[in-house]
């Protein structure tokens, strides 16, 4: 059974289609590096559907992106509608964002999970009663919703949400669920050990009978830290002393005295260190918080002291984690906070892979496919692809003349990675994306290069809103004709992620190596590495530096037809370990502007 949806396989599709096919075959896990342009949703989903077909399987497309979201369930709509197919899929969100109370969105997730306990138990949620019986049984109207969401299949998650009026979102959801052949959801569904618990039981699923494709796989290792890594801090716990107060428990203010002083005592005078840190009467402070924390959630949505109970639940003091206790200064004020840090993914993604009847972990940007294998503790095969798109319709060049490297910083340098960005900006006919490694770095250099081009400059700021950068977006791809530079940094919002094809961005800029400050936690992944596997260095620093530049080069040539120039402005390109990484075949020069002048021309007169 062949159920690809379109009139035909792109260049390099069939490759990884065959990949994928032999994959679902042997019940075996694959990363696979696949450029931007191949057609990896329909590659990875049109098989994964036969063999789900054949053997009752169920498909869990996971993806980091909203966007991606849209791409599958276009997809799943072509092949339902080019082969008559009953095709039964739900698309999931955050419970906290499928929620229709008012007010959850200032909650935390770690609060918004006690908060909806809470009030499920307290029969307070009418849009869960709405849903479901005392009994947890579906009601009438729940059963009766989901058979008309079914017929609407598949059906973006905004759009099911829209449909759900006066019922609870995500118990319809959880209803769809036990008869999709597809579920696409965020990677929490299936690597937040408690969040699969709980969805696999309601949604009667077995690990051993999922087919887990993950896209944009380059995210998973960072997103899979941050679920186990967990915070403390001297200002939650005056907080939460303040709500101990007001329930009148002395026991639970002396605990927090206890804390307060083990954080400050343990740090003294220093700024930072790292720490081992052990917590005495842990689990009577569990038990006691959550009980408070219970009470507080009966009149207001937020606990402090729930939210020191999940921190010192999640604590542990296993291998793969590092403690950093600094000082830090917050709108609140100063206050001492420990970070339990997470240094090792593979804790949760090596259990999945290795129980799952196959994976399937891909991405335009997984390179090195070997550190991501390792790094993520996957048994299987790894697969790199070349790019469908012709050589000829990209030129890389590599300007050596500036640096941002951090002990050569200076006005001086500054002011010369403007003149070189102004003169590049200048060559280019149309729209310039340009990478820098900090906000810091990017907004030394504004000053000067506002007086090296005449082309319209648009800024990033940290923190947008999704309306913000959606405006700010259209508005840049509004100056195509004319030309303007977009100022980002590597790892932005606008580093990856973002579709410009076509006439819409014309030259990508990257300025500097975007690699992360040698601070303690970049020092303690480093030993990491070097201890499990004896490549610190390179999977604690520069390989991670070097997949956020790749991200933000792919921004350039998004489509077959897409012509355009890649520039890496920084003399440590020139670096052997660096230049392989990026482009063999980026050119030296010392004149961007000539060059990229040359490429343009020479692309209209052929």
């Amino acid at each position: 059974m062949d159920l690809f949806p379109f009139p035909e396989i792109r260049n390099v599709q069939d490759k990884l289609i065959k990949v994928i096919e032999a994959t679902l075959e042997h019940q075996q896990n694959v990363v696979v590096h696949a450029p931007t342009g191949l057609g990896k949703t329909v590659a990875a989903l049109a098989p994964a559907l036969v063999k789900a077909e054949e053997e009752g399987l169920t498909i869990f497309f996971l993806t980091s992106r909203h966007t991606q979201h849209k791409i599958a369930i276009e997809t799943l709509q072509a092949i339902k509608k080019k082969h008559n197919l009953s095709l039964p899929i739900v698309d999931l969100l955050g419970k906290k964002h499928m929620c229709l109370q008012k007010g959850i969105h200032l909650l935390s997730s770690g609060e918004f999970s006690e908060y909806c306990k809470k009030v499920r138990e307290d029969s307070k949620c009418s849009y869960y009663l709405n849903a479901r019986k005392k009994n947890g049984e579906a009601t009438m109207s729940a059963q009766s919703k989901v058979k008309e969401l079914t017929s609407l299949s598949p059906l973006l998650v905004d759009d099911m949400v829209t449909e759900c009026e006066e019922l609870c979102p995500y118990e319809i959801a959880m209803l769809l669920a036990k008869k999709a052949k597809v579920v696409i959801a965020d990677y929490n569904y299936i690597f937040n050990p408690h969040i699969m618990e709980t969805f696999f039981k309601k949604a009667e699923k077995e690990l051993d009978r999922a087919v887990i494709i993950v896209d944009e796989g380059h995210n998973l290792p960072e997103r899979l830290r941050s679920i186990l890594t967990t915070k403390l801090s001297t200002w939650l716990i005056d907080v939460a002393k303040k709500e101990a107060n007001v329930l009148g428990s002395d026991d639970a203010v002396a605990y927090l005295n206890e804390l307060r002083s083990l954080l400050e005592d343990t740090l003294g005078e220093k700024e930072e260190m790292l720490t081992s840190m052990k917590f005495t009467d842990k689990a009577e402070m569990i038990e006691l918080f959550t009980e408070l924390g219970d009470l507080t959630r009966e009149n207001k949505k937020r606990s402090f002291l729930g939210s020191i109970s999940s921190f010192l639940e999640k604590y542990t003091e296993e291998e793969g984690f590092v403690n950093i206790l600094r000082k830090i200064t917050t709108r609140q004020g100063q206050s001492v906070e420990l970070v339990h840090r997470c240094l090792d993914p593979s804790i949760l993604s090596q259990p999945v892979f290795d129980m799952s009847f196959c994976s399937i972990i891909m991405s335009g940007t997984l390179e090195p496919v070997t550190m991501y294998k390792e790094v993520l503790g996957v048994a299987g095969q790894e697969v790199e692809l070349p790019s469908p798109f012709p050589e000829k319709n990209k030129a890389s060049f590599i300007v050596p003349t500036a640096t941002t490297k951090y002990s050569a910083r200076s006005t001086q340098q500054f002011q010369k990675i403007a003149t070189e960005l102004g003169s590049i900006l200048n060559a280019v006919p149309g729209n310039t994306a340009v990478y820098f490694p900090s906000y810091v770095v990017r907004d030394s250099v504004y000053p000067f290069l506002e007086t090296k081009t005449s082309k319209t400059l648009f800024r990033e700021t940290s923190g947008m809103s999704k309306e913000a950068k959606e405006e700010l977006l259209e508005q840049f791809k509004s100056y195509k004709d004319h030309g303007a530079a977009l100022l980002g940094v590597a790892s932005g919002s606008f580093g990856e992620g973002i579709d410009l094809p076509g006439d819409f961005l014309k030259c990508v800029v990257i300025v500097g190596l975007p690699l992360s400050k040698p601070d303690l936690e970049t020092q303690a992944l480093i030993e990491h590495y070097d201890k499990k596997l004896g490549k610190g260095w390179e999977y604690g620093y520069v390989l991670p530096a070097l997949s956020k530049v790749k991200q933000n080069a792919g921004r350039c040539i998004r489509s077959e037809t897409d012509k355009g120039v890649i520039v890496f402005l920084d003399r440590r390109y020139l670096y052997d370990n660096y230049r392989k990484a990026i482009d063999d075949n980026a050119k030296v020069t010392t004149n961007p502007e000539k060059d990229i002048v040359n490429f343009f021309t020479s692309e209209t007169t052929e």
